[in-house]
């Protein structure tokens, strides 16, 4: 491990389970550059790790793929943001979701007026010229920090960063708006999520000192709390988050952002009341 990993990993107090019933299996870090392209959203095939990142100051936007067994970086797009969306403004990498061999990506505008769904080849990260502009409709505060792929049901959702009182739903072939969903709690400081048996699980930055996963069920609104994490001395980020069994028991897995050294991956066992079944 290079040594500023291990500073890293000395220096890191956070990600210890409070509420939830569920265990911190292991964490991977990452530092330097690796970061750029990595700190905001993460998904998973079930065998790579896919994760977007930002530098806004940097100009900087990428992507990368991950092998999840060792935590090799494979490939890492940097300073990747395809002409197209560029020229209409857009400057902001978020949350990111898997879905038939594709990476479905969160994408704000330097204004924060037109967010849209962008998709990128899972095989080479390249941009497939998809995307759908997100008007003030559906999103009108300009915000998409997050979207989360139902295979199920060929539907992609998103919501709002603050103040996330319902979530939108959109037909996943062409991104074409579905409907709103209220939900019955607010939910703030919204980051990342996947979908897991019919269930939406979302990673929030909702306070410094504790971070929160909680589920949404789309078929009710009805929001519940599922894990909640310490800080703990570190001023954390939580970003992206994914899931996937493993074998080790790995679960939820964690993106988080510890500043100023880097990031770290966090890998938690699921909650008790969790069912765990193929996808």
């Amino acid at each position: 491990m290079a040594l500023n990993k291990r500073i890293l990993k000395a220096a890191d107090r956070s990600g210890k389970p409070l509420f939830g019933k569920t265990t911190l299996i292991g964490t991977r870090y990452y530092t330097g550059t690796d970061c750029y392209a990595s700190g905001q959203g993460i998904t998973t095939d079930g065998t790579y790790y896919y994760c977007t990142g930002t530098v806004v100051p940097f100009k900087f936007n990428g992507l990368t793929k991950i092998d999840m067994q060792t935590g090799e970086i494979l490939l890492k797009k940097e300073k990747y943001l395809p002409e197209e969306l560029a020229l209409q403004g857009f400057n902001h990498y978020g949350g990111c979701t898997y879905f038939e061999n594709k990476i479905y990506v969160a994408i704000e505008d330097v204004e924060r007026k037109h967010p849209c769904l962008g998709v990128f080849s899972a095989e080479t990260l390249e941009f497939t010229g998809q995307y759908k502009i997100l008007g003030p409709e559906i999103q009108p505060n300009g915000n998409l920090p997050w979207c989360a792929a139902d295979s199920k049901n060929r539907l992609i959702y998103t919501g709002y960063f603050d103040h996330c009182d319902h979530i939108n739903v959109f037909h996943i072939d062409d991104l074409s708006f579905v409907k709103h969903i209220p939900i019955n709690r607010i939910v703030e400081k919204t980051q990342g999520a996947e979908m897991w048996n019919g269930l939406i699980y979302i990673s929030c930055h909702d306070t410094w000192k504790k971070k929160h996963i909680y589920s949404i069920d789309p078929a009710t609104g009805k929001v519940l709390t599922v894990m909640e994490r310490d800080a703990g001395k570190n001023v954390v980020e939580s970003e992206g988050m994914t899931i996937c069994p493993m074998a080790d028991g790995s679960f939820f897995h964690q993106l988080d952002v510890i500043y100023p050294l880097g990031l770290a991956i966090r890998r938690y066992s699921a909650t008790k009341n969790i069912e765990i079944t193929a996808k």
